[in-house]
């Protein structure tokens, strides 16, 4: 009994060391802010975290008592030191105080573990932000001192004012380079309590999107009450940007909130060959820009010719930043009976709300394409208005139609011969049956001899006309298979110099050149369409007849003139140009 209590002991013990090194056990949770002083008006970043890995959250709602929470961004850190992964988890929380004074922020619980609190002293003295008088003062704030590459984000200026303000007053706009800047709507007007005083608040909220990594410094905001007054202004904001992310599917970088991917077809999927079916696709984002939005639908397919019938670009501006919207019409023709699969469409995003990577899809759709109907040939003649006979026009005789000229006059030469023989015989037997002679040159009469040679000169001249005939057509013959062979030639030194033109484009096109892309499709176009003048992408436009054509060359032409800013992606240019060049083959091949 007493050896079963030492086990049973010993048992309970290594139980708890287990439990006492395990995870949980020792998971701290921490959280100190980036200043201990502020002044009223400005905004401090708070650091919350726990030394693991956890899909759970705090409970921040203590926090709102004291300060108003503007937003957080949770994140996973990872690193390996001393034979083992280590795991962190990290929430960013931006908080602006109500009121000066000593404000605590309180302890936060995760699980069972809670945080020290800690004591912030806030300033009612505006230091940082500008406060000039009691009468009005200005602060600026962004949501988070820390953002990825290309996303979003928030920006906002507020003048806090007893009095109306004058007419001329101004509030200065921010010039950042190498950023993207989007008004959210127009200025907002509210009333706030503070120090015991109710002030208006004029607010203009901005979404700033910057395009390079890096330190990114918001200059200060300036606001002057009018010609000759002393002007308010903040302190400039530094915020950190991290270069985007690598990602498994390569080509995208589309860091967002929340992104959704939309086929809003109604059509059915069965067609008769012949027909066309429109889609319709549309993909979503909060905390994108619209022209950040991908395109959706592959133009190249072998069993379809795919073309873009419109695309719509849609942003709206909320008090949570931009909302957009891109939805691409598409047309769609089968070029056979069958099954045209129309492949899977993937977009990977950034999720930054929860900092990983994630997808969108649609699935693939196939199309099934049914012979078409056989046309009643009987319905159509009968129901059909007879037409008035048309007479061609009269064409030179050809080398055939002279042939059989020749033919029909040697064959009335032989009837006539023929006929004179004939005539001949009848009279000879008419002189016998009467006892006439003959004249004494063969027999023959004057007139018989006379007839005779008219023939024999008839048929030699005929003859002699054939031959020559013959002669001719030969000879034209063989300076026609030189004239084709010489033509043969230059159209195969057309086509080289075509293919090496439609090349050398496409090489523009693929590494991304606007400027020298639309030189050398010019170029290109005007081997492919001799016939045709091609001075510009609007003759360029016409003579293809594409609208998806159209669209792209307007998105590249946008960026030659500067009207559009940053890189240029040529590829769904490159694809155009191979499709409308095959189907413009293909036509000719079949003709």
């Amino acid at each position: 009994m007493s050896q079963m209590f030492h086990h049973s002991r010993y048992l309970n013990l290594i139980a708890g060391l287990i439990a006492f090194t395990s995870p949980a056990a020792w998971a701290q949770l921490t959280v100190f802010p980036d200043r201990f002083a502020i002044t009223e008006g400005e905004t401090i970043q708070l650091t919350v975290e726990v030394d693991q890995r956890t899909s759970n959250r705090p409970d921040f709602s203590p926090l709102t008592r004291d300060f108003h929470f503007l937003g957080s961004k949770q994140m996973t850190v990872s690193s390996y030191a001393n034979g083992a992964n280590q795991n962190t988890t990290r929430w960013k929380i931006l908080l602006r105080p109500r009121h000066a004074g000593d404000l605590q922020i309180p302890a936060l619980q995760l699980n069972n573990e809670y945080s020290q609190p800690q004591l912030i002293t806030v300033d009612g003295v505006a230091g940082a932000a500008a406060l000039i008088s009691n009468d009005a003062f200005l602060e600026s704030s962004a949501d988070s001192y820390e953002v990825y590459q290309n996303s979003q984000l928030l920006y906002s200026v507020r003048l806090f004012h007893l009095d109306e303000l004058p007419p001329m007053s101004s509030l200065s706009e921010p010039m950042i380079p190498g950023s993207k800047i989007v008004p959210l709507g127009d200025k907002q007007q509210y009333s706030r309590q503070m120090k015991g005083q109710s002030y208006h608040v004029t607010e203009q909220s901005y979404a700033i999107y910057p395009e390079q990594p890096g330190p990114l410094t918001i200059p200060a905001a300036h606001f002057s009450a009018g010609p000759g007054t002393p002007e308010l202004s903040t302190d400039p904001i530094t915020v950190d940007v991290l270069p985007r992310v690598s990602q498994a599917v390569r080509g995208y970088w589309l860091p967002a909130f929340k992104l959704t991917l939309e086929d809003l077809t109604t059509a059915e999927n069965n067609l008769l060959l012949g027909e066309s079916q429109i889609r319709t696709l549309k993909i979503s984002a909060e905390g994108l820009m619209a022209d950040q939005l991908p395109a959706l639908m592959p133009l190249r397919n072998e069993l379809a010719q795919i073309t873009v019938e419109d695309i719509s670009l849609e942003q709206n501006v909320t008090a949570k930043g931009v909302v957009s919207s891109r939805t691409e019409t598409i047309r769609i023709t089968p070029a056979e009976r069958g099954e045209v699969t129309l492949p899977e469409i993937i977009i990977p995003w950034w999720n930054i709300n929860t900092d990983k990577s994630e997808q969108v899809r649609l699935d693939k759709v196939v199309l099934k394409v049914a012979p078409a109907a056989p046309v009643n040939k009987a319905a159509v003649i009968d129901a059909a208005t007879p037409e008035p006979p048309h007479n061609p026009p009269e064409e030179p005789l050809n080398n055939n139609s002279m042939r059989v000229l020749i033919w029909l006059l040697t064959a009335i030469a032989i009837v006539s011969s023929l006929g004179w023989l004939y005539s001949h015989s009848a009279q000879r037997r008419r002189r016998f049956d009467i006892g006439e002679t003959s004249d004494e040159s063969g027999g023959l009469l004057p007139e018989q001899r006379q007839t005779s040679a008219i023939a024999k000169h008839a048929s030699e001249r005929l003859r002699q006309h054939s031959a020559k005939q013959m002669s001719t057509h030969q000879s034209d013959v063989d300076r026609q298979s030189e004239i084709d062979e010489s033509n043969q030639n230059k159209l195969k030194q057309m086509l080289e110099s075509e293919q090496r033109a439609f090349n050398k484009a496409l090489d523009a096109c693929y590494n991304d050149l606007p400027l020298e892309s639309r030189l050398l499709i010019l170029d290109w176009a005007r081997l492919f369409w001799p016939g045709h003048k091609v001075s510009d992408s609007l003759d360029l436009s016409e003579i293809s007849n594409s609208k998806t054509l159209e669209l792209l060359l307007i998105d590249m032409e946008s960026y030659i003139s500067g009207t559009e800013s940053g890189p240029w992606s040529g590829d769904l240019l490159a694809q155009a140009l191979e499709h409308i060049r095959e189907s413009q083959l293909r036509n000719t091949r079949r003709s």
